[in-house]
């Protein structure tokens, strides 16, 4: 009699979806996406399962966030604004540890991925630079840090792509 309970609680346990599994050789383990994101960004990211179109998502919506801290930051709307550029770098911290996670076997998709990363973070810094400026002292000091982190991964892409992680001394 509890034989057939005992097995059916074990079946449900093991095949739980919430139950983390175990990585398999060779299987990417996902980064976690920010946890600010709407239901729909996070889809559009998780809907692409290979490196260069997830990486666009990801940039793509990181220039939405942007754009709109600019407008809430214009609109003195400072705590908004403060959430979305705190989700445009968790979101550039995103796609850099997914792009640096990427197999060996990928080095093509890594080199692209980390290039457009760059390129993202060049147009954006003017951008960036606008809502700094508008924000009041205590906001900024609140966002620098996360900007901060921002211009180092920057600097980290610039050092791997032109001279293989050793023209500059980068903090990790």
């Amino acid at each position: 009699m509890w034989k057939p309970i005992l097995i059916l609680s074990l079946s449900l346990i093991a095949f739980d979806p919430q139950t983390p599994h175990l990585k398999m050789p060779g299987e990417r383990q996902p980064e976690t996406l920010p946890r600010d994101l709407t239901e729909t960004e996070s889809q559009k990211i998780l809907r692409e399962d290979s490196p260069r179109p997830r990486v666009d998502a990801t940039l793509k919506i990181s220039d939405t966030r942007l754009a709109s801290a600019l407008k809430f930051a214009e609109e003195s709307q400072y705590k908004s604004a403060a959430q979305d550029v705190d989700v445009y770098a968790a979101l550039i911290v995103y796609a850099d540890a997914y792009t640096r996670k990427l197999p060996a076997s990928e080095t093509k998709d890594r080199n692209n991925c980390l290039k457009k990363i760059e390129q993202a973070i060049f147009r954006q810094t003017r951008t960036v630079d606008a809502v700094m400026r508008q924000f009041p002292v205590d906001y900024r000091e609140e966002v620098g840090p996360k900007i901060d982190q921002v211009k180092q991964i920057r600097l980290r892409v610039v050092n791997d792509l032109l001279g293989g992680g050793k023209i500059m001394k980068t903090e990790e």
